[in-house]
């Protein structure tokens, strides 16, 4: 689908188009020029207030990212801290186990030191038993055995007792574990609730204005250009475009029947582009393509008078079109029909000259370089077919360039019938010339780039 810019430079070609080729006055040309340039003009003022809005929301997407990498920086901090405080509970858990091992060899090393005056005493004791009557010492071991064993109690009683303790502190790793797991909870708990607070504040505590002050949701715009106003069989007018009030227009258009004149064998006759820039502008378009070698066509290049192809004709309906007047000063009027001119419909077959085969003609216009480029693409082309080629060259003021209505250079014409336009590769200008010639030096391949 063409857009409002592109139809209207389109209809600016078709106006230079009219002028060069003496359809219209010098005046007509003017005036028609200046209602289009404008229109462009007005284009390219929407195109800049459709810029300026996607920068507003560019700004307000940008505002709204800084919210969120403040919100981010916030977490990230309540993290680290999270952190450190597992650190330093991390390192006094450690130092806690530290002083309970302490704790056990320090009870180790009391328990060695009571067992050692026991042997001590056990000496004393035989000294004594050889010094004393037997039944005194008898005696005495017996009290000496009795306060031994209470102190061996006490001692076991202790050392249960410090064990005991040893225990309770190894214990006491797991149990601050339990509780460090816990606080992490708690703390992740925290930290989602101050998020969300945060959030809270910075999308809904701004704008804690009254209502009244808020300003009113932006509105959609129906339309900004006629391209946006589309029905069925209807031309579609954007009024007011690209303001609040704008809306669409819708008018029936007049039922108009159009003949497309063409050779099926052509191989340059393309009827696409003309076809769909037709339909743009027309929506009520029936169209039917006829071969010029039937007898319908036959008789319709005889009333129409044509002599190029492809030829489009349009019927009597086309002045009831509401677009005539973009397009009326591109047919001639002829039989209460109205043909497309042959420089606007850029029609590349001369259905009324003489076949020449081998033949190869080339249009310029001298100083300019694209007719400079050209010409070296073709001097590649000339040497591969080594003088089989009969090859002519003329100026753009040529008596021959204008008998054709050529208006745009370069262009080749191969066999007096077929031409194409543009700067060609040496490898287009062999496929070209080779559709309508059969040489044995069209099967080389060569330069597919441009020169």
């Amino acid at each position: 689908m063409f857009s409002e810019r592109d139809k209207t430079e389109e209809e600016l070609r078709f106006l230079k188009e009219s002028f060069d080729a003496g359809v219209i006055s010098s005046e007509e040309y003017e005036i028609a020029k200046e209602r289009l340039n404008s229109k462009l003009r007005e284009l390219s003022d929407i195109g800049k207030k459709d810029q300026e809005h996607e920068v507003k929301e560019s700004q307000e997407s940008s505002s709204e990212e800084k919210t969120e990498s403040e919100n981010k920086e916030t977490e990230k901090e309540i993290l680290e801290e999270m952190e450190n405080q597992e650190a330093k509970e991390e390192q006094k858990e450690i130092k806690e186990t530290t002083e309970a091992e302490k704790t056990e060899e320090k009870a180790e090393d009391e328990k060695e030191q009571e067992e050692k005056p026991e042997e001590i005493e056990q000496v004393e004791i035989k000294e004594e038993t050889k010094e004393l009557p037997v039944e005194e010492a008898k005696t005495d071991i017996h009290e000496k055995e009795t306060k031994e064993e209470q102190k061996k109690l006490e001692g076991t009683t202790e050392t249960e007792k410090i064990e005991e303790k040893a225990e309770e502190k190894k214990q006491e790793p797991e149990i601050w574990e339990e509780k460090t797991s816990n606080k992490r909870i708690f703390i992740y708990l925290a930290i989602i609730i101050i998020f969300g607070l945060i959030s809270w504040y910075f999308f809904f505590s701004g704008n804690s204005a009254p209502l009244e002050n808020v300003d009113a949701p932006v509105s959609l715009i129906a339309c900004s250009s006629d391209s946006e106003c589309t029905e069925e069989g209807k031309i579609g007018l954007c009024l007011k475009p690209g303001l609040e009030d704008a809306e669409c227009k819708f008018i029936d258009d007049a039922r108009i029947k159009l003949i497309i004149l063409n050779d099926e064998t052509c191989f340059n006759c393309e009827t696409n582009r003309v076809l769909s820039i037709l339909k743009s502008f027309f929506k009520n378009l029936e169209t039917e393509k006829i071969d010029f070698n039937t007898e319908e066509g036959i008789a319709l290049i005889k009333k129409f008078k044509v002599n190029t192809l492809p030829a489009y004709i349009l019927n009597s309906s086309f002045t009831e079109a509401y677009n005539f007047d973009k397009f009326s000063s591109s047919f001639n009027e002829v039989e209460n029909s109205f043909v497309m001119k042959n420089t606007v419909s850029n029609a590349n077959l001369y259905i009324d000259r003489d076949e020449i085969p081998n033949k190869l003609n080339l249009f310029f216009k001298s100083g300019e370089t694209v007719n400079t480029i050209a010409e070296e693409n073709l001097n590649e082309f000339l040497e591969a077919f080594e003088g089989k080629v009969d090859f002519e060259k003329h100026n753009a003021d040529s008596r021959i360039v204008k008998e054709l209505k050529i208006n745009t250079f370069p262009t080749f014409l191969i066999n007096n019938k077929i031409k194409f336009s543009g700067v060609q590769s040496p490898d287009k200008i062999r496929e070209y010339f080779c559709q309508m010639n059969n040489l044995e030096e069209c099967n080389k391949e060569l330069t597919k780039s441009l020169i």
